[in-house]
Order: structure tokens, then sequence, then C-alpha cells
């Protein structure tokens, strides 16, 4: 079910011409959101890579860390319909303010 709201977010995003970065996709009872940057798609063949950002009105709490936000850099594969993710950092703070309270850049391997 998740990967198939990222798909129509995808799909919706890619035919928007956006010069704005974060765009609001979902907002769900809480106030969450989870926000796309229209300018980072890229397309390869059947595969698109975008950023994508979570983030949250109440913080959830990972290893004694508050995290307020998540981005994240993932590639879909649309004929298989498989995500891959390159890239994810948290942070303490609201739309990735405050302290990045992880980071790892994710090696992909085809």
């Amino acid at each position: 079910m998740f990967f198939h709201s990222i798909l129509i977010l995808l799909l919706t995003i890619i035919s928007i011409r956006a010069v704005a970065e974060w765009i609001d996709t979902s907002t769900s009872a809480n106030g969450s959101a989870i926000c796309a940057d229209p300018t980072t798609i890229q397309k390869s063949g059947d595969r698109t890579r975008m950023w994508i950002l979570f983030d949250y009105r109440k913080a959830i709490i990972e290893s004694g860390d508050k995290i307020m936000s998540i981005k994240k850099r993932e590639e879909y594969d649309c004929k298989k319909s498989q995500a891959h993710l390159l890239y994810i950092s948290k942070h303490s703070g609201r739309f990735t303010e405050g302290k990045a309270v992880y980071v790892n850049d994710i090696p992909y391997n085809e």
C-alpha cells in the first residue's frame, strides 16, 4: 500500500513542472506531512530518483533522539515495482532544521 502511494505520488509529481522545492503531497489527520521536491526528479529508463521529506508534528523517539523530520533519496523501478533507499537523514527539527541525529549515504549496486 505504501509503495502504491509513493508510485502515485511520483507519477503526479512528474507531471508537474514546479520551481518550488518541497511540495506537500500528503498530510495525515495529526498534521504530519509527506513532501517531495519535484526539481530533483531524475528519470533513466524504468528508474526514477527523487528526494522525499517526512515532517512530523509530534516527535518520534529513536535510540533516545527526538526526530521531527526525515529526508530520503530513493530510486523507484516502476517496471519491477521496487524502491531502493539511497540516502537517509533524520533531524531534530521540522523540515530538516536542527541537528542531524542520523545520516546514512547508502551505496547502491545495480
